[in-house]
């Protein structure tokens, strides 16, 4: 993390963001359109992912080969899950529900993106640092990642939205259960290890919504530890998007006042 390479699509991430969206406020595309184009990359990358992860595992017996998707892979983090969700506002004939969906997209892309770019997975789960222009894989994270932020800075663009603390409410709700179903998740495709019925030691998690383990690799010994560090960042989460919200409030009241 943070290597010259890592900055460097940082630079490249953010050139990507300002492009995109400078665009849209010049020509002024509309949101639907957006939608669709963010589709179609959303979907281009979720399947460059998977063609370029998955494996031909052998059986148990050797005898037969298999294809074999690593369970890290599954479409179960915070970002994937943004493609149903634009699938979704796209097609969905009901205002309120398109409303509710763009304005819970609007920070969980831009946050979600954000952070992503800056703690890349990718480089702990699929490829080395090294890798970083030469892989096709890192291609698909660095500009899924960019497009999504995109997106959801022209959400908050695209005056659709009636912002509200009713939104925040929502939102940070929706974060809170999805982070505790993750629990259940990463539980659930761990290879846990039992010696006469008693749990020893677990040799593989994943880690959907970073719950099982912090992005910047800090040691957890003690459980107390791991549930100080599920406090903080859901103060994290709560406070960027308590005052994501509140700017956009913020401007709409201003916006308002002028418009009378």
């Amino acid at each position: 993390m943070f290597t010259w390479r890592h900055l460097l699509w940082l630079v490249i991430c953010a050139g990507m963001v300002f492009m995109i969206v400078r665009y849209y406020n010049k020509k002024g595309p509309g949101l639907s359109k957006v939608l669709t184009s963010a589709l179609v990359v959303a979907v281009a990358s979720e399947i460059t992912k998977v063609m370029g992860v998955i494996e031909l595992v052998p059986s148990s017996s050797g005898e037969l080969l298999r294809p074999y998707l690593p369970l890290n892979h599954l479409p179960l983090h915070f970002c994937s899950i943004q493609v149903v969700l634009i699938a979704v506002a796209k097609l969905t004939g009901n205002a309120k529900r398109r409303e509710t969906l763009l304005a819970f997209m609007a920070p969980t892309c831009v946050l979600g993106g954000s952070f992503a770019l800056l703690m890349p997975s990718i480089f702990t789960t699929t490829i080395s640092v090294e890798q970083a222009f030469t892989s096709p894989m890192s291609y698909q994270f660095f500009i899924y990642h960019s497009m999504i932020i995109a997106l959801g800075l022209i959400i908050t663009l695209s005056g659709e939205i009636d912002w509200s603390m009713k939104h925040f409410r929502n939102t940070t709700l929706v974060v809170f259960l999805l982070a505790f179903a993750s629990i259940y998740l990463n539980s659930m495709f761990a290879s846990p290890t039992y010696v006469d019925g008693k749990l020893v030691s677990v040799d593989f998690w994943t880690n959907f919504f970073f719950t099982y383990q912090n992005p910047l690799g800090i040691k957890i010994t003690e459980l107390w530890q791991w549930y100080l560090y599920l406090v903080i960042i859901a103060l994290l989460a709560t406070l960027l998007l308590y005052i994501f919200y509140l700017l956009l409030i913020r401007r709409k009241s201003v916006d308002d006042t002028r418009e009378e």
